[in-house]
């Protein structure tokens, strides 16, 4: 699973929310695994079709509007995990299409 980007392991030197580093299967000490359903780059996917449908380009939201919001209810992202979506999230920055700025607990992003 971890070949085909389905699954993530975190080593044991992950802080308590789950953003430590990633090892391979050889290097072992794993605490969190992520199993994915969809891989970032697809959940990724599903962000930019949100904000685009939704006409929010240009627009800022939180982390918290995009996966615990009404907007979001009866979506795929309603729900995600924070660390799911910000790995998300910053596949669209990569690609210019977001902005993630502010504090851990009170991210935004806008999008372009």
């Amino acid at each position: 699973m971890a070949k085909e980007g389905r699954a993530e392991y975190i080593t044991s030197s992950s802080s308590s929310s789950g953003a430590g580093t990633t090892s391979s299967f050889t290097d072992g000490g794993y605490d969190v695994a992520f199993i994915y359903w969809k891989k970032p780059e697809e959940w990724a996917a599903v962000v930019q079709q949100y904000v685009e449908d939704t006409a929010q380009k240009g627009s800022v939201l939180t982390v918290y509007e995009l996966s615990q919001g009404d907007g979001t209810r009866n979506t795929d992202l309603h729900g995600i995990d924070s660390d799911v979506l910000l790995k998300a999230l910053n596949i669209l920055v990569k690609r210019g299409k977001a902005q993630i700025f502010g504090q851990e607990d009170s991210l935004g992003v806008k999008f372009f």
